[in-house]
């Protein structure tokens, strides 16, 4: 068996997986994960007096710790016992990984948007919080409905996802 062998045993894709990178069911298993956990670093990164700049960059950072963290256990289970090339194994994990980048990204693009003075601090920091809310609602729904879940069933997840939005935002609350 040569190098090239080991690195097609990589894991063939879910028969729900578009090809294209960041779809099928490993990507909105990683977008809804990377929603909660950047909204949980804005609620405990934020206080009353501090500036988005400060927690864009302090949710940057964290976010890209946990999906670099993503990508190497990724690349650890694709690797398996057997000797397989890097390079492979690394797409394999980037490729597996991406929906974390995917649900991270509006959030931090709003709290970008007060770091750059476009937002006023406190309400780049809620709008991203909120924004991340509304995409814990709306990923599952669109993600059953395009795998024929039922309406209900689509509605029924995405309710019990926004309310894990909901309790994550009211944490801010609390804490602050």
């Amino acid at each position: 068996m040569n190098s090239e062998d080991v690195g097609s045993e990589v894991r063939e894709p879910h028969p729900s997986e578009d090809q294209r990178l960041g779809r099928g069911p490993r990507a909105v298993a990683g977008a809804v994960y990377g929603l909660v956990s950047v909204i949980a670093v804005i609620v405990g990164a934020s206080h009353f007096d501090d500036s988005a700049g400060r927690v864009f960059a302090f949710a940057a950072v964290s976010s890209v710790v946990i999906w670099t963290v993503h990508v190497y256990a990724s690349m650890l289970a694709e690797s398996g016992s057997e000797v397989a090339p890097w390079r492979s194994v690394l797409i394999a994990g980037v490729r597996h990984e991406f929906g974390i980048i995917e649900g991270i990204f509006v959030p931090l693009l709003v709290l970008f948007l007060g770091a750059i003075g476009w937002l006023e601090d406190a309400r780049a920091i809620a709008w991203s919080m909120w924004s991340g809310v509304v995409l814990l609602v709306l990923v599952p729904l669109f993600w059953l409905r395009r795998t024929g879940r039922s309406w209900a069933r689509a509605l029924v997840a995405s309710g019990a996802c926004g309310l894990l939005g909901l309790g994550l935002t009211w944490m801010k609350v609390l804490l602050h």
